[in-house]
């Protein structure tokens, strides 16, 4: 089954999976058939390693992204309204941004981001990076300019976290823990004070309260945020694509995983070994003008793969019938080589 109308009917597609499935790869080629059939598409991936702009065949992209040219691929490169534009999440950056538009004043702002406090928060509390991805997708959702979004995730031990960031940083956001900070009230406030004055030093005990005395401000607007990002996760036009590859461990693990995502639009098995096109015997006839050693060779070359693609057809047989009817599911086979060109991508595309 085709994966299209998954891309015609929502307007946002998160991709998750396993670790190594090529997920960054197909999220780029689900962005480029959405642009190929007439949507104004954006792919945008919080994976530093450059996967992304190397699929485009670019040295980097920009952190608000960029326009794609696809017209190396021929004409516009794309139906009639449609184009592509691609993004990398820089985190420190995105987090900076966000406190500037969310801040009531450019003095609040400011001591936000001069804060030591807050500039280790941003980028090591756990959830930091998926949060600000799906803050980042809220905010390309709400400019309008675009039909689909394409978000690329961390692999799969993250993927989950990734779908609960806006809940798990409510707790952050809790009035009562940033008034307890700021205004410590009682004998055991001050004691749990000086304790933590002790063990991590003055300084950085008063860069803490500095912090949620200025953040205090953005309470009420970061936990409507939040909210906002769970109403697009949990909405009907958002669609989750898990990306899986053929192997049996790489499917058993995305089989647990797949049980416990929301919204589970469509399925791509990437990367399969596709069965040799000749039998046997009409391998035997080929090789037989060759020398022995050559021909053992290459006859040991065809079982090994004929054996792979067997064995891969199977446990993805079995694959699928854990998944629910109706479901989309396209197989993406193993290409010659790797992903760096337009042209690559458009292959991969084509088979979505």
């Amino acid at each position: 089954m085709t994966i299209g109308p998954v891309l015609d009917r929502h307007r946002v597609v998160v991709c998750v999976g396993t670790g190594g499935v090529g997920k960054t790869t197909i999220a780029a080629a689900i962005a480029l058939r959405a642009a190929q059939r007439g949507r104004r598409a954006m792919v945008l991936t919080i994976d530093p390693a450059r996967a992304l702009a190397r699929s485009f065949g670019l040295a980097g992209l920009a952190p608000g992204g960029e326009r794609v040219a696809l017209e190396a691929l021929g004409g516009d490169g794309c139906a009639p309204g449609g184009w592509l534009e691609a993004g990398m999440l820089d985190q420190r950056e995105a987090w900076d941004a966000f406190i500037r538009r969310h801040a009531p004043d450019p003095g609040v702002a400011d001591r936000i981001l001069a804060n030591p406090f807050y500039r280790e928060l941003s980028t090591s509390f756990a959830g930091s990076t998926e949060y600000m991805a799906i803050e980042e997708l809220c905010r390309l959702a709400e400019t309008g300019r675009h039909d689909l979004i394409v978000l690329d995730t961390p692999p799969a031990r993250h993927a989950l976290d990734f779908l609960t960031a806006p809940t798990r940083i409510d707790p952050l956001l809790d009035r009562g823990l940033v008034g307890a900070v700021t205004r410590p009230a009682g004998a055991l406030a001050r004691f749990v004070v000086r304790r933590l004055e002790r063990a991590a030093g003055r300084g950085a005990v008063r860069d803490v309260v500095a912090f949620f005395v200025a953040v205090e401000a953005l309470v009420e607007t970061a936990a409507a945020r939040a909210r906002g990002a769970r109403a697009l996760l949990d909405n009907e036009t958002t669609a989750l694509v898990l990306v899986a590859g053929p192997r049996q461990l790489v499917l058993d693990q995305t089989v647990a995983l797949a049980a416990r995502l929301p919204r589970l639009g469509a399925v791509v098995i990437n990367r399969a070994h596709r069965a040799p096109a000749l039998d046997l015997p009409a391998v035997e006839r080929a090789l037989a003008p060759l020398p022995p050693s050559a021909a053992a060779w290459l006859r040991a070359a065809y079982v090994d793969a004929a054996g792979e693609a067997a064995r891969e057809a199977e446990h993805v047989t079995r694959f699928r019938a854990t998944l629910p009817a109706g479901l989309a599911i396209a197989e993406i086979p193993e290409a010659e080589h790797d992903v760096h060109a337009l042209a690559d991508l458009a292959l991969i595309a084509e088979w979505l």
